[in-house]
Formats: C-alpha cells, structure tokens, sequence
C-alpha cells in the first residue's frame, strides 16, 4: 500500500512538472535577439540588384517609390551580406511590388466606445477620438537573374493604428527625407519601416547558400 502511495505521488509531481514545460513559451527570433539573420554577419557575400519598385495601386508616385527603393537598399546594405550591383552584373534581383499604401484609413474611435467595433463606428464621434490607421502590403520576388527563375516569393503587411498623444519613433527617421518626410513619426512611417525590414529579413533568410562568394 505504501509503495502505491509513493509511486502515485511521483507519478502526480512528474505531471505537474511535464505540464509547466509544455505551457512555457520561448521568444521568437526577432531584430533585438542576436541570431536576427540581420545582424552579426561577417563572411561570403552576395551580388544583388533591387529593381524599381512596381507601384501597383493608387496615391504613389515615382518619387514615393524611389524613396522606399533607397530606403529597402539600405537596409539591405546594412546585413553586411551583400554587394549591391547593377542589374547586368548581379546573380540575383529583388523584385519588390507595392501592392497598397494607405498612410490614413478610418481605424475606429478611442475612448468609451473605441477598437473599432460597431458600437465605435455608432458612437465614436459623441465618445472618442478618431484613429488613422496605415496598412502597406508589398509583394517581393528573389529571381535568379540568369536563368529569370523565381526563387521565392512572398507578400509582406503590416499596418498601425495612431496612438493618441504618442508620437510613433522608427530606429531610422533619419531615412525619412524628402519624399518620405511627411510619414516621419506616423503610423504610415512605422508601417513602411516595418515592412522593409521584413522584406530584407525575407531576402536574407531565402537566397540559397550557393549565391554566397568569397
């Protein structure tokens, strides 16, 4: 009997502790842990070529998408993992379209009636402030330029809702100038930053080794 009790006592601690294991979560890779594939890099590097970005909806103009080209460029860059070239003399292109580009949207009402929901859509103007709300989606393409395969493809969103009386900061509002200058601080500039970084993350994580030279 006593051995019973002993096994169904340890039987009862080695399940609690299976069950603390499995419920704890572990962080994500992200651009403030060291294995960020964006930072930390020192090796081989790739020739690249960013082509024009494809402006595929309305609002943008050349400027605007010369700026977000420039803007990606440095990012890129910045790895350390490639060698940016001209079209005629790289191995591969990264071939970015913007497919939407909202800088302010309707994101719902703050305050008693806020989140954006019906009762806020209702009541907002009586009980809230009215939020802007940015979205951009980009629809990114690796090519082989040699053989025009595409590598990988991949579309990449992000969009923000303002906080009222806080002021947005991205790591590089010193990148917004001149066509950028006016998304400095908004949600629209923290949506554009966002987005080209995951879309130089992307590229990293998805060019082959082989591309890799010394």
């Amino acid at each position: 009997m006593k051995k019973k009790f002993q096994f169904l006592c340890y039987l009862i601690v080695f399940l609690f502790i299976a069950g603390c294991l499995s419920a704890k979560t572990f962080p994500a890779a992200g651009k403030n842990y060291p294995d960020d594939p964006l930072e930390g890099y020192s090796g081989p590097k790739i020739k690249i070529a960013v082509s024009d970005f494809e402006l595929k909806t309305s609002g943008l103009n050349k400027e605007i998408g010369q700026a977000l080209k420039e803007y990606f460029i440095n990012i890129l860059s910045n790895t350390r993992r490639f060698v940016m070239v001209s079209p005629s003399e790289t191995d591969l292109i990264v071939s970015v379209g913007v497919i939407e580009f909202v800088p302010e949207n309707s994101g719902g009402k703050s305050g008693l009636a806020g989140g954006g929901s019906a009762a806020s859509s209702y009541m907002g103007g009586l009980l809230g402030t009215s939020l802007d709300k940015a979205t951009m989606q980009l629809s990114l393409r690796i090519v082989d330029r040699a053989t025009s395969n595409v590598i990988s493809s991949r579309d990449i969103q992000s969009q923000a809702v303002e906080n009222p009386g806080t002021k947005i900061r991205t790591p590089h509002d010193k990148f917004f100038k001149a066509a950028l200058s006016e998304y400095a601080g908004t949600p629209m500039g923290k949506v554009i930053y966002e987005c080209l970084l995951e879309a130089a993350r992307y590229t990293v994580l998805n060019v082959p080794q082989t591309y890799y030279k010394d």
